[in-house]
């Protein structure tokens, strides 16, 4: 259902579940509107941002003081770093403590990328990682709890290596402490697709295949895991990448029930999903993300799919993307996130 804004839905909801790329802002500045939306639809409920990015929630809602939001308008926030963060701690707390895991299936259940970080913890100490990481736009550090259960080891001339973990597509990591060895995205590519055909698990820590940033599209991790995935079914048709590479946010459900655990500790009680909303520009990750969180959601359109809506029209975007994802729902869209 096209809706004129935020203010004709927002009555019916208790909880919004924020986008940040696409939606508050292109990655420098907010969109038109979208202080004064944020600030209105505090209003009423509480607000969350769930974010594909690869760093961890913590300085989230820094970055968006920083641009001009309230930090008082958001009740908290998680990103797929988070949960990548998280993954990788579990399958190391199995390997040395009997089982202990964080409180949650999707964790738990046992893939070949758990499976090769606990086998490399139960013969080391240490899972061998190679880490794609970025460079520009700031590598990543993995922090001292991640560094005492992995140890990132060079990807070109490592032949064990337990699993790879994608946070970026700039550069290799070489530790916390080292310069990342910047690479271009051609030979990055070589390199996922040789490890598909090797059957090295990959973690990616952000599933977005590409991201707004001002005028620009920026390839994303989710396009290696889309490598990785293409490289594995063409020299296997006998089995399925999907166990191999595990995705740490949308459209996974692990992102947001993840947050929703968080919101529920938080409240101390169970939160009614009937009375969520998720608020994204991404129909491959926010919209399909959302329907198999079980809540409902809201498409932007002048995100990432702008060009497309703008050729096709929003109804012939959307149309054409449920025909061919019989798994999502879009429950409202409108054009820009504004009151």
């Amino acid at each position: 259902m096209d809706v004129p804004s935020l203010a004709s839905v927002a009555d019916a909801y208790d909880i919004f579940l924020l986008d940040q790329f696409g939606v508050l802002h292109d990655g420098k500045n907010p969109y038109p509107g979208a202080i004064d939306a944020a600030r209105s639809l505090a209003s009423m409920g509480k607000s969350y941002i769930i974010s594909n990015s690869s760093r961890e929630s913590s300085g989230t809602i820094e970055k968006l003081t920083a641009m001009g939001f309230n930090a008082a308008w958001f009740a908290g926030a998680k990103t797929s770093g988070d949960c990548a963060k998280a993954f990788i701690l579990a399958a190391a707390a199995d390997a040395v403590s009997n089982g202990m895991s964080l409180p949650t299936s999707d964790v738990t259940l046992s893939c070949p990328v758990r499976d090769a970080i606990v086998r490399g913890v139960e013969r080391r100490g240490k899972a061998k990682c190679a880490h794609v990481t970025w460079s520009a736009r700031g590598a990543i550090t993995l922090g001292d709890d991640v560094n005492a259960v992995i140890d990132v080891v060079d990807a070109a001339s490592d032949d064990d290596i337990d699993f790879i973990l994608i946070h970026g597509t700039e550069a290799f990591g070489r530790g916390d402490g080292a310069d990342a060895i910047e690479t271009s995205i051609d030979d990055i590519k070589a390199f996922v697709e040789r490890s598909a055909r090797r059957r090295v698990p990959v973690v990616v820590a952000n599933p977005d295949f590409v991201t707004v940033s001002g005028d620009a599209l920026v390839t994303m991790p989710g396009t290696l895991g889309k490598w990785y995935t293409d490289a594995f079914d063409c020299s296997d048709v006998a089995s399925s990448a999907s166990s191999y590479v595990r995705l740490m946010g949308k459209p996974d459900a692990i992102i947001y029930d993840a947050l929703l655990r968080d919101v529920e500790k938080t409240a101390g009680t169970s939160v009614d999903k009937t009375r969520v909303l998720a608020v994204g520009d991404s129909l491959e990750h926010d919209i399909v993300g959302a329907s198999r969180a079980g809540i409902d959601a809201l498409f932007i359109r002048d995100g990432i799919h702008a060009a497309d809506v703008a050729r096709h029209g929003a109804e012939g975007v959307v149309d054409a993307f449920l025909a061919r994802n019989v798994e999502a729902r879009v429950k409202f869209h409108t054009a820009k996130f504004q009151w």
